[in-house]
């Protein structure tokens, strides 16, 4: 199995938009090709524990009407970029 680095942009909508954050987040994952990567990605489950604790604002009462969480880029063990979202810009 091989080991991959998967970048997460995370953020968060309120209905004032002032209070909207955003963060970025790595989590290491082994899976035997990109495809098998990909297949474990969009298992909601997996995304689910992203801890998207970053993104909520505690300067407000309010709850987000929405935390959005997406794999921006990933890299092989070697460090190298092996996939960049087209609308990503780092």
């Amino acid at each position: 199995m091989a080991g991959f680095v998967v970048t997460f942009q995370l953020k968060s909508f309120y209905d004032d938009e002032q209070h909207d954050k955003t963060a970025i987040s790595t989590k290491e994952f082994e899976a035997d090709t990109l495809g098998d990567l990909f297949e474990i990605l969009d298992d909601m489950d997996e995304i689910d524990q992203i801890d998207d604790q970053e993104v909520i604002n505690d300067d407000t009462d309010e709850e987000p009407e929405e935390v959005n969480i997406e794999y921006v880029l990933i890299h092989n063990s070697e460090g190298t970029e092996v996939y960049r979202d087209e609308d990503y810009k780092e």
